[in-house]
């Protein structure tokens, strides 16, 4: 028999969710801490074999982390709609499960049921974004800050990049050198760097360009 933890913050609907999962699961122990008093969770008499924190009950992942570091329980997440697009945030914590808030009772049982089998569940909402963010990597799609430089401006940092001088990004974007130059000095000031090296570290840094 397991012992399954949830540790939610006050909302009703949560734990109505909750108790329809226990009756799924009813060969485990489960239980329900409150958010405020997640000391009573560390005191709890036994460790739990698998830990799921609502992360919209703020609470301390580190800490939990922390807390479990040298024991076999496992960590998982439930992540509200706002913190989908910032799922790379969580990787290094070395979680189990990550669930959504919005998720059906069944949905929720067969993430236990696949965690209990040794396995990583990923719900299918924060699967689909962590895939556009590896797509984005494998081809290079970027996402630049609005407003930053103007369209001419990330072309010229562009050529930048490649390593092509003044007369070169002149001759290839079909403009004049002093055109150029007053592009360069523009990047430089928006950016705050001194020179075109730093300009160009930037950029790579910031992912707004792939070599």
């Amino acid at each position: 028999m397991n012992v399954i933890s949830f540790v939610i913050g006050s909302e009703v609907h949560k734990e109505t969710v909750i108790e329809m999962v226990k009756e799924h699961l009813q060969d485990d122990d489960i239980y329900v801490y409150n958010a405020a008093f997640i000391d009573d969770l560390f005191e709890a008499p036994r460790d739990s074999d698998l830990v799921i924190l609502d992360i919209e009950a703020y609470i301390s992942l580190q800490e939990v982390t922390r807390f479990y570091r040298f024991t076999n329980t496992k960590i998982a997440i439930i992540l509200p709609d706002s913190e989908m697009k910032v799922f790379n945030n969580y990787i290094h914590y070395d979680l189990v499960g990550f669930f959504s808030v919005g998720m059906s009772v069944q949905e929720f049982v067969q993430g236990i049921e696949y965690i209990q089998k040794g396995k990583t569940y990923i719900h299918p909402l924060i699967a689909s974004v962590l895939f556009e963010k590896y797509r984005q990597i494998a081809e290079g799609d970027v996402q630049r800050p609005i407003g930053l430089l103007t369209r001419r401006e990330w072309e010229v940092l562009g050529e930048l990049i490649q390593g092509c001088q003044n007369e070169e990004i002149a001759t290839n974007l079909n403009i004049s050198d002093k055109t150029v130059k007053n592009h360069i000095t523009s990047i430089l000031s928006k950016l705050r760097v001194k020179d075109r090296t730093n300009a160009v570290l930037l950029a790579l840094r910031e992912r707004w360009f792939y070599l």
